[in-house]
């Protein structure tokens, strides 16, 4: 089914985000000029590709006989996203970074209890036809949302690492994101009110790891 709109003006993201996209720019632009941090911040961005990567494996396990090639396509790119990040995060650090843990991910715990209850939360919000096969259901809506903010972020990263010293493209990447992105609004987005109450509850879910970075970065300006 064709919608009419896109899934930025349709969820109403930009605008809903319009306070953190100048402070979030700002940070980055500090951020990767310190390639020990910027190596831990690409840790967690890989961490939390690989927590999507499970989330699309875990919500399917059950359609072995019906899963399409899209969505195994889509499973198989958010596994590589993450090798990518961890890929370049050991670049930048010169190091190996072994898993995901508080020494070598910026704000681990954070992340993993911001994609925790973003999942839980969507999941709770969305009724089926079949609640036996809700987990299948809300995998659309959830990968919706999770794509909505990942391409936030990432074309704000691009943007500026185009700028920077840095060497790192996310071009490829941004692509296939985008790619998911009108992937999963094309399966749900005519849901217009539905799609702005996730996003509503996403961008505060948003907020409150964003003031983990802020609290983080007026600690270091105090140090």
């Amino acid at each position: 089914m064709t919608h009419s709109g896109d899934p930025w003006t349709t969820s109403g993201m930009k605008d809903k985000n319009k306070q953190h996209e100048a402070p979030f720019r700002a940070f980055l632009t500090e951020l990767v000029q310190k390639p020990s941090e910027h190596a831990k911040f690409m840790n967690m961005l890989s961490l939390l590709e690989h927590m999507g990567s499970r989330k699309i494996m875990v919500s399917q396990m059950n359609r072995h006989e019906t899963m399409d090639l899209d969505t195994l396509q889509h499973l198989a790119e958010e596994a590589r996203h993450a090798f990518f990040f961890k890929r370049q995060a050991e670049r930048m650090a010169g190091h190996a970074l072994d898993g995901w843990v508080d020494e070598n991910t910026m704000h681990r715990k954070p992340a993993m209890m911001y994609f925790g209850r973003l999942d839980a939360g969507i999941s709770k919000r969305v009724t089926g036809d079949d609640p036996s096969d809700l987990d299948n259901q809300a995998y659309p809506w959830v990968s919706l949302i999770i794509e909505l903010r990942a391409c936030w972020i990432y074309h704000i990263y691009h943007e500026v690492l185009d700028k920077s010293d840095v060497t790192l493209s996310l071009k490829s990447l941004l692509a296939e994101e985008d790619k998911h992105l009108a992937e999963m609004f094309e399966m749900v987005g005519e849901n217009t009110a539905f799609l702005q109450e996730l996003c509503d509850y996403e961008t505060a879910l948003f907020g409150k790891l964003w003031s983990q970075f802020q609290s983080s970065m007026d600690i270091a300006e105090a140090a």
